[in-house]
């Protein structure tokens, strides 16, 4: 599958020992509702991997990777409904912080 499960246990939303996991921090100052993701180039966002939850600003939680791909995007929506795509994270990636403006940075293996 090319979606991404979330894991339950530490930390905002959980943390389990998956080697395929990641944290995604929030370091905008709205609060998210929604967070996709999808194989570059394609057209089917999935499931929101948070339903019935928020990550609110300066906030994390942990994601595991399922991709097929060897890079795939973030599709973030807000509690407004606004929203914002981020494209091409490496597979393995660690880290991803979400900034205002649109603008992410991560950290690889």
């Amino acid at each position: 599958m090319r979606y991404f499960a979330m894991l339950l246990a530490a930390g905002v939303f959980g943390l389990a020992g998956n080697a395929g996991a990641f944290i995604l921090a929030n370091s905008t100052d709205y609060d998210i509702t929604g967070i996709y993701t999808a194989a570059p180039d394609s057209a089917d966002w999935g499931n929101n991997l948070i339903k019935g939850k928020h990550l609110g600003p300066k906030q994390s939680c942990t994601l595991s990777a399922d991709a097929v791909s060897d890079k795939f995007d973030l599709l973030i929506v807000s509690r407004d409904g606004k929203k914002q795509e981020y494209h091409e994270y490496p597979k393995g990636v660690k880290q991803i912080t979400l900034k205002a403006g649109g603008e992410s940075f991560f950290i690889a293996k």
